[in-house]
């Protein structure tokens, strides 16, 4: 590779780092920053229950916008480009994000505000959709194939450092903004602070994006497909998109725990304030975005499909295992939890550092948008309503054990996913015929 080329490829890398970063940072805001504020979009006498319900609309909205924008955007990053696509989906973010940033609450415009929240979210997760549709795919088509996984890491280390600044974030802002009812300054004023950064980091990303990252070569030079969504779920790649749907079904799972509900489980089962809650959440995924592109490199060096393999085995051991030693009672104090902390962050969410490589190397590149965006993001129709399958499990067993469950399924599925799948590492990201999946027992 020469110095240019190599030169566009960390630009590359970097700005779907930050777009990935920017993503993630929106798409988790509310599970932290929102949560003290609730009592401010709802009415005070309103039913717990009814406040859960609404606070897991506010995030499932979000989720269940990525996949339709996931399908739009991906269609356009596959006819008119990459880089074209990214910076208006990133705009998209930005409006949104400035609009929740202004919203009034309960007591201006009643049970309205609550829903505007939550059409703003669903509008924003389209536009998340359609950000790793055009960034990603680019990123990993500059990035040398002997170090794609490496660079892959870096890709994926946005999403670990975007829950660590939100935590972090929101943390300072509690300092001088202390919670409390719907009078209480973080509830007034003090939540919109992370949701105007995150407006400015999306700006600042369209200004280092549209100077610094060119389009793709091998976008340029392949020759387009008509309906690139119709070949990715009913043509020649509906096979691929089968066993990348599974695998992504299982990443999601896990996700959803190791982030998700994570920080509601150190509070309850672990029995440490919100504050230490924060805390550990910024330490553990602070060292965990440092080892990113270092679980990236394992996948250069042992194959993605055994590194995939081995995650989702950690997945269904070592998370689930936390989880249900949380759900127990065994763990007490801060160090102990910030060490179970850790331990989930590692096990549940490593595996972003494989997917942005893996998922690329299994699409061609006149679908690799589409191929990208519906298999990362379609899984989330399944796995958004996960608070749903958790009140079923309660039913039959102790809620606190059935996340646990969850984690032990989405280990497997990420474990059957990749086994369904080739090894993919050294892919020629440029050739037009999609890899065939190779038996299970391969």
């Amino acid at each position: 590779m020469s110095t240019l080329d190599d030169r566009r490829a960390k630009r590359a890398v970097f700005g779907a780092a930050f777009g990935f970063f920017v993503d993630m940072f929106d798409v988790y805001l509310p599970t932290v920053a929102l949560v003290p504020a609730m009592d401010y979009f709802t009415p005070e006498d309103m039913p717990v229950n009814a406040k859960a319900v609404a606070a897991a609309l506010i995030f499932v909205s979000t989720l269940l916008g990525r996949p339709l924008g996931s399908a739009i955007f991906g269609w356009f990053a596959d006819r008119v480009g990459r880089r074209r696509v990214t910076l208006i989906s990133v705009t998209g973010c930005a409006v949104c994000t400035a609009l929740i940033a202004a919203l009034p609450g309960y007591s201006s415009l009643g049970i309205t505000s609550v829903v505007l929240l939550i059409l703003l979210r669903l509008v924003d997760g389209v536009f998340l959709g359609g950000e790793y549709t055009g960034a990603t795919p680019l990123a990993m088509e500059a990035a040398p194939r002997e170090r794609r996984g490496w660079y892959g890491g870096m890709v994926g280390a946005g999403s670990a450092l975007a829950n660590c600044v939100i935590a972090l974030v929101t943390l300072v802002v509690l300092q001088f903004s202390p919670e409390g009812g719907p009078d209480a300054p973080y509830s007034v004023w003090g939540w919109r602070i992370p949701f105007l950064l995150g407006a400015v980091l999306c700006v600042v990303f369209l200004v280092y994006y549209s100077r610094s990252v060119e389009e793709s070569e091998t976008w340029k030079s392949v020759r387009k497909v008509k309906n690139p969504l119709r070949e990715v779920v009913f043509g020649r790649q509906r096979k691929v998109f089968a066993q990348v749907f599974v695998l992504m079904t299982g990443v999601w799972f896990t996700s959803n725990m190791a982030s998700g509900l994570l920080p509601t489980a150190l509070k309850q089962e672990g029995h440490i304030s919100g504050t230490e809650v924060t805390a550990a959440l910024v330490i553990a995924q602070g060292v965990h975005t440092l080892l990113f592109p270092f679980v990236g490199l394992l996948s250069d060096r042992i194959g993605r499909r055994k590194t995939l393999v081995l995650n989702g085995i950690a997945v269904a051991v070592v998370c689930a295992g936390a989880f249900a030693t949380l759900a127990a009672g065994w763990w007490g104090g801060f160090a102990a939890l910030l060490l179970i902390t850790f331990l989930v962050r590692v096990a549940g969410g490593s595996v972003f550092a494989v997917t942005p490589s893996y998922l690329c190397e299994r699409f061609p590149p006149a679908t690799r948008g589409s191929g990208f965006g519906l298999g990362y993001s379609t899984p989330l129709l399944i796995t958004s309503f996960y608070a749903y399958y958790q009140n079923w499990l309660g039913g039959i067993m102790p809620r606190g054990y059935t996340a646990t469950v969850l984690l032990v399924i989405g280990g497997a599925l990420i474990a059957l996913g990749a086994l369904l799948g080739p090894e993919t590492r050294g892919s020629d990201l440029s050739e037009t015929a999609p890899v065939e999946p190779a038996p299970v027992s391969g």
